[in-house]
């Protein structure tokens, strides 16, 4: 996933204050755990779940690893360190169910894949521990410590895992699942992520000239006419992720559009001036589910992991597996 640029960049996000009820949810419609998991059961399943393993594609190998070590790997990998531990247990709850989701629904001989474009990225304890150098210890006892507390915790949705998907930075809202993949699930909607807007990344530029434009897009169409009318027909989202657009009368979707140009999300406008084009993009990722830097700035207000959790996947159940 997108995500996975806050590995190598350590940035620690300016918050400021803003109190939980501004994003439209209040506590009392928070879901905790199902009234009918006792103490005996939650400590049950926490035992079975240490011991529960996972195929992990990882480069060309398979490998199997105890779940809890995969999720600390995810954790690693896709949220800084540094970030408010109800951060990290919202994103380790949300590792997990992913995983659980692909468990259930692979039909390979892994369950799931280490590629951060096919699934959520994953690394091993050592190569986490050598990207943090003098502070491996301290983060890996903390990431420890979050996953302890929520272990064996998962989204669920009719009974089931939920694809628990999440992103760096919104674009002050997160997006409708519908308009990005076609698939319409009724936990992964458009809710308020207001913390995004604030951070450092939230606004990005990046300009092209009109050559560099044809030679990109050249799988799309042959550039043809005058450049300041490559693009037409944009059909964006109410929050301004950009659906679909036309490039020289061909068709194109505003997520591989952005892949090809490399745009940090599908949430840009585009202006032609001089021989050039300029995108400002706004957010970093595909903008469903949760948004990483949201969550943290939720848990910096005084949040807790499921409040974060039950907010940016609405609709859904916080259970133990």
């Amino acid at each position: 996933m997108k995500g996975t640029f806050f590995v190598t960049i350590v940035v620690i996000f300016s918050m400021l204050a803003i109190p939980l009820s501004a994003l439209g949810t209040k506590q009392d419609d928070f879901i905790t755990v199902s009234k009918n998991q006792s103490d005996v059961v939650y400590q049950k399943n926490n035992e079975q779940n240490t011991t529960e393993k996972i195929k992990v594609l990882k480069g060309d190998e398979v490998f199997e690893y105890e779940i809890n070590d995969y999720v600390f790997g995810v954790v690693a990998a896709e949220m800084p360190a540094l970030y408010d531990k109800e951060a990290l247990k919202a994103q380790a709850v949300a590792a997990y169910t992913y995983a659980c989701y692909k468990k259930d629904t692979s039909n390979t001989e892994y369950d799931i894949s280490a590629d951060p474009q096919v699934a959520q990225c994953f690394i091993t304890r050592d190569e986490a521990r050598s990207r943090w150098g003098d502070k491996a210890d301290e983060y890996a006892q903390k990431i420890d410590n979050c996953i302890a507390e929520v272990s064996g915790e998962i989204l669920t949705y009719d009974g089931k895992p939920i694809l628990a998907v999440f992103h760096a930075i919104s674009c002050g809202v997160t997006n409708d699942c519908a308009d990005v993949w076609g698939s319409i699930l009724p936990y992964l909607k458009s809710v308020d992520s207001f913390g995004d807007t604030l951070c450092d990344g939230y606004i990005s530029t990046v300009s092209f000239s009109s050559n560099e434009i044809a030679e990109k897009l050249k799988h799309v169409a042959k550039a043809a006419g005058e450049p300041q009318n490559y693009f037409t027909d944009v059909d964006t989202c109410s929050n301004g992720y950009v659906k679909s657009l036309e490039f020289c009368g061909a068709k194109i979707s505003g997520a591989a559009l952005a892949e090809a140009l490399e745009l940090r999300s599908s949430n840009f406008k585009i202006e032609y001036l001089d021989d050039n084009f300029t995108f400002t993009v706004k957010g970093y990722g595909h903008g469903v589910g949760m948004s990483q830097t949201g969550a943290d700035y939720m848990a910096k207000q005084g949040s807790t992991y499921k409040e974060i959790l039950l907010h940016y996947y609405n609709g859904a159940n916080l259970e133990k597996n």
